[in-house]
């Protein structure tokens, strides 16, 4: 690679240990000019199992974009409005709502809108060219990750100078088990377009300030735009912008701040751009506006950033905390806060010694922030990892210099040796594996994630009735039934109604012949998932009625956190009319329900899914 984009042209600072050290088959391949390319290529390998993955999720929707297929009323057109799912209008929310593909508890002011057009064009072409063969669509995902791979490779480059310990933090990004869910699901491209762009804003930003390319303060600015319009993940980019006119831009302070105008003008306009189009976030559990709400986005700061660093660094995944119950979840924050405790002490020496580790250790600080905007998953971590790796890297070099270490103390040995040991078996052993696995099953094994949507037969007459879930094990995956009967050309139910999440357990009563209680055994919204319509500061109240076509929902209990604790499901017609068809979900499939004779309970206990 030439010297305008590889090596940067002038030393920053103290250089990290080259890595001498290390294998000399590992130095040759580390320090090759070709190795943008290779770990580029390995990145994309690794992750080929997505090409069999398939639509997943909001993929579903997406498809029901296309121009002139189905779709239900509601539904934006697809290239502006591609990631507006919900845009604040209650009556646009009820419409869905009672269609039956958001759940009954949904917030009718809830806003769940991105402004994401780049992404979104990459989905036109997909749908333009292949639209009926995700396998393609999948592959143009992983070009991207290559070509954000190989973009990476060159900062390092420019920024570390040592080829060798560039080289191997450019590996660990390209193995790194945290990005396999943006490569494998289609939705989520998004988050690689906007790594892509940031990146080569610092590249441009980067040579810029350091060889004085007149173009850079003008090419730079317009790849942050990109990067934004690729996902608002794109704002990560200016974590490291502010890193580098704190670590490693020299001269007076004045000159170093003025740099970052142009970020700064850029990032202004597209924030209202943003709210002017009316794309945001509101009401919307596992989602926070930083500037509509900014207290609860500083407690989401402190409840989330933990668990993502120590997703980052060590494990578990992020993604587990969505899964967890509350008193879980408080106990990996509470882990997840100790591990960073520990990873500052372990960092503090080579901060001291090195500004490029600060750099780094700032960018990859700063990065977080905006992850917490959502609620914890690996996905998020795209940014984070640009500066986590070179730290990583960093540790397994000092690691490897036995020379220097008859200088340092035996616990010092000891520690050190340690935690490069640990960090070896999770970022070089563990995590080459988690990115193929995560690829091939990006939300899970197919079997399980089979066993949550319906797959039961229904005949033509199902479009003059209502379809009643019972007890789905998950709401949200139920009723996506309309829009996977549309797409398949199949007929659609003419409502579709999922009335209480099934796990562990629901007791049902029938106090009259129009009328079903159902009362969960962990209450309604326990799952964070399910908490994604309603946040927890819109809790419902006892009386509190959703009223649907055919049927009202009547919240009649509330847990001690204020979730609904038992609801009643007044229907228009008696619960044998034909006009509605029942199902109940049991032993991993739905099968028909028949609703329990007036004055009478039961007790469904299925077992759980996998």
């Amino acid at each position: 690679m030439s010297s305008r984009w590889g090596n940067p042209p002038i030393p920053l600072g103290e250089q990290i240990t080259p890595g001498e050290n290390l294998p000399r088959p590992l130095r040759v391949l580390l320090a090759h000019r070709y190795l943008p390319l290779w770990a580029a290529m390995l990145a994309i390998v690794l992750t080929l199992p997505a090409l069999r993955v398939g639509l997943l999720l909001d993929d579903y929707l997406h498809r029901t974009m296309l121009p002139g297929g189905l779709r239900y009323e509601g539904l934006p057109p697809l290239l502006m409005g591609m990631f507006r799912f919900l845009d604040g209008d209650p009556h646009r929310t009820l419409q869905i709502m009672d269609y039956g593909v958001l759940p009954w508890w949904t917030v009718p002011e809830i806003r769940g809108a991105f402004w994401r057009p780049a992404a979104a064009l990459t989905h036109w072409l997909d749908y333009r060219l292949w639209p009926q063969h995700p396998a393609l669509m999948h592959a143009q995902s992983l070009l991207w990750l290559g070509g954000l791979v190989a973009a990476l490779t060159l900062l390092y480059r420019r920024i570390i100078g040592g080829l060798r310990l560039a080289g191997l933090a450019a590996l660990l990004f390209a193995i790194d088990g945290m990005h396999a869910v943006p490569a494998a699901w289609l939705a989520n491209r998004n988050a690689l377009l906007a790594a892509f762009f940031g990146v080569c804003a610092l590249l441009a930003h980067d040579r810029w300030r350091r060889q004085r390319w007149p173009a850079g303060a003008v090419v730079a600015p317009l790849l942050l735009t990109l990067s934004l319009l690729s996902g608002e993940a794109g704002i990560g980019t200016c974590a490291y912008l502010l890193a580098y006119a704190l670590f490693i831009e020299r001269g007076p302070w004045p000159r170093r701040m003025a740099a970052l105008l142009p970020a700064v003008v850029v990032v202004a306009l597209w924030r209202v751009a943003w709210t002017s189009l009316h794309y945001g976030t509101a009401h919307m559990g596992l989602y926070v506006d930083p500037l509509a709400d900014p207290l609860r986005f500083v407690w989401a700061v402190v409840e989330r950033a933990p668990v993502l660093l120590l997703g980052q660094f060590a494990m578990p995944p992020p993604d587990l905390s969505v899964l967890l119950a509350p008193a879980a979840l408080h106990t990996l924050w509470l882990v997840a806060l100790a591990f960073v405790a520990v990873l500052v002490v372990m960092l503090v020496p080579t901060l001291r010694r090195n500004p490029l580790n600060r750099f780094w250790c700032a960018g990859m600080a700063l990065a977080v922030i905006p992850a917490c905007t959502a609620s914890p998953t690996d996905r998020l971590l795209l940014f984070v990892g640009i500066g986590a790796m070179p730290l990583v890297a960093s540790l397994l070099v000092a690691a490897s210099d036995r020379a220097g270490w008859s200088r340092r103390s035996r616990a010092w040995r000891v520690s050190v040796l340690a935690v490069a040991g640990t960090a070896g078996v999770i970022h070089v052993m563990f995590a080459p594996v988690l990115l193929v696995a995560r690829a091939a099953f990006p939300m899970g094994k197919p079997s399980l994630l089979n066993s949550l949507y319906i797959h039961t037969p229904l005949d033509a007459s199902i479009a003059e009735q209502t379809l009643v879930v019972v007890n789905p094990p998950s709401v949200v995956h139920a009723a996506g039934l309309p829009i996977f009967r549309e797409m398949n050309r199949e007929p659609v139910p003419r409502f579709t109604r999922a009335l209480a999440p099934g796990l562990p357990a629901v007791v049902v009563r029938r106090p009259d012949e129009h009328t079903l209680t159902i009362r969960p055994e962990s209450g309604y919204n326990a799952f964070k998932f399910d908490q994604l319509f309603r946040d927890e500061r819109n809790p419902m109240q006892v009386g509190q009625r959703v009223v649907l076509t055919g049927m009202t929902a009547e919240v009649t209990a509330l847990t001690p956190d204020r979730r609904p604790a038992e609801v009643a499901f007044h229907f228009a017609v008696p619960l044998e009319d034909p006009s509605l068809r029942w199902l109940q979900w049991d032993h991993g499939e739905f099968v028909p329900f028949t609703p329990p004779p007036v004055g009478t309970t039961l007790e469904l206990r299925p077992p759980p899914p996998g």
